[in-house]
């Protein structure tokens, strides 16, 4: 998230990826690592 803002920051284009591992998604936890994922890049660009 920090990579992002900065990248923001700086003016570029920002393509942020998103995603959790094959352990993460075998464990069932998909939506609860992208929600995370999601809400940290949110929290970094919102002070922007």
């Amino acid at each position: 998230a920090e990579k992002v803002a900065h990248a923001l920051e700086c003016g570029l284009k920002v393509i942020a990826c998103i995603g959790e591992t094959l352990e993460e998604r075998e464990a069932g936890k998909t939506e609860e690592v992208v929600f995370r994922q999601t809400k940290a890049l949110l929290s970094a660009i919102s002070n922007n």
